[in-house]
C-alpha cells in the first residue's frame, strides 16, 4: 500500500500551519494513514499545538 500527500493536500497543510517547529530539524508533524473499508483517512497532527487537520479527500 502507498501513501501519498498531494500537492493540493500539501497547499492545505501550508495555509493551515501556523506553529513554529520547537526542534532544529523543523520537523513538528505527525501523517496518520488509517485505511478502511470505505477508503483511506488522512489526518496531520501538529507536535507543537496539538491541532489535527483531517486532509481526506471527497471524491
Amino acid at each position: 500500500m502507498k501513501f501519498e500527500i498531494t500537492k493540493s493536500m500539501e497547499n492545505k497543510i501550508n495555509r493551515w500551519d501556523k506553529c513554529e517547529a520547537k526542534d532544529v530539524t523543523g520537523a513538528k508533524f505527525a501523517y496518520i494513514f488509517i485505511p478502511t473499508s470505505l477508503g483511506l483517512v488522512i489526518k496531520v497532527q501538529c507536535d507543537v499545538c496539538k491541532r489535527e487537520l483531517l486532509l481526506t479527500e471527497d471524491d
